[in-house]
């Protein structure tokens, strides 16, 4: 069941008239377009354009199962148990005591549509995921983890994949404590993953000896649910018409956990390929940022833009829908050049 679907089920079921206008509200905010990337605004800063380009919270996009969660820090501790020599409970004031680690992750919705605005780049200061773990001492039979939210929302990570340094349990988001939306106190950050792997509120870690299936995933979207390279252009409403004889295209990137080697445009509807300039590509864990210098006839275009991953994969064509696994394909934009 798609999630849209089943919010609307809920909707039909009975619920609240509050909670009903909270998801008639949140339902539009998705169809709504949010303030979208100009790559353009950032072409002076080179190298470090996409580390700059950091989505207010505000426009950050939220998606969850509920109502978000408003959780009072005092009467609120993570624990972890399950397979453990010993079962923890941590304060945040106690999370917050640990050394900590400060990223720039690009989050994206598993649901975003090809060129979709469900995307957002933040800084986020907190501790790896790694340390609390050693701190309960994980036992060797334990092989899965589940992370439990508050708001009954929970999901599953292979064991080895959740104790990479790269990831993080967050406090804070662009040099603030997280807001009620984004998942105040406490949230899980698994760079390369979709965010519906990443619980928000989050209150539990069980570590299991076998595979955990989580609230989403029994609803038939993707268990793994690892982020499929692709390219995107930042305003193609703003190219969709062009007047002139030289321009510059741009656009984002963003890649699994191999990041992106490289962006290509095709100027024919694919016929033909060009490597675009990526100049900003610091990290596999944020967007990254691509331009193109055009210098056109007259006449009308089929533009495409693919990217290619660390490990070599390429952008397929498409498209395909979001559910379950993440939409993937070529973003188009019919271009008349005058």
């Amino acid at each position: 069941m798609e999630r849209r679907h089943f919010i609307i089920g809920a909707v039909a079921g009975g619920i609240g008239l509050f909670q009903y206008a909270f998801f008639t509200g949140w339902m539009k905010q998705l169809s709504q377009t949010r303030p979208r990337l100009r790559v353009r605004d950032y072409l002076s800063l080179g190298e470090n354009a996409a580390l700059a380009a950091i989505t207010p919270v505000p426009d950050f996009y939220c998606v969850q199962k509920g109502l978000p969660e408003y959780i009072k820090e005092q009467a609120w501790k993570l624990r972890i148990d399950g397979l453990v020599r010993q079962p923890a409970q941590f304060t945040l004031a106690a999370i917050r005591d640990m050394p900590a680690v400060e990223r720039v992750i690009t989050l994206e919705c598993v649901e975003n549509r090809i060129g979709g605005p469900l995307i957002g780049n933040a800084k986020w200061k907190g501790v790896r995921l790694a340390d609390l773990l050693a701190s309960a001492g994980v036992e060797p039979r334990a092989h899965y983890a589940a992370f439990h939210g508050n708001d009954r929302f929970s999901t599953g990570h292979p064991l080895d994949r959740v104790v990479s340094p790269d990831v993080i349990l967050a406090y804070e988001m662009n040099g603030a404590p997280l807001t009620a939306s984004h998942g105040f106190p406490l949230r899980l950050l698994v760079p390369g993953k979709f965010g519906m792997k990443q619980t928000k509120w989050l209150t539990r870690i069980e570590l299991l000896d076998k595979h955990y299936v989580g609230y989403w995933e029994e609803r038939g979207w993707s268990d793994a649910c690892e982020r499929a390279v692709h390219a995107r252009f930042d305003a193609p409403d703003e190219i969709a018409h062009l007047k002139g004889n030289s321009f510059v295209l741009a656009g984002y990137a963003l890649g699994g956990r191999s990041g992106v080697k490289g962006v290509e445009l095709s100027l024919d509807a694919g016929k033909t390929w060009a490597t675009a300039d990526l100049f900003s590509n610091p990290s596999t864990e944020a967007w990254s940022f691509w331009r193109y210098a055009w210098s056109p006839a007259p006449g009308q275009y089929e533009v495409r833009v693919r990217a290619i991953s660390g490990a070599g994969e390429v952008q397929t064509e498409g498209p395909v829908r979001p559910f379950p696994d993440g939409a993937t394909g070529q973003e188009v934009v019919k271009v008349e050049v005058v």
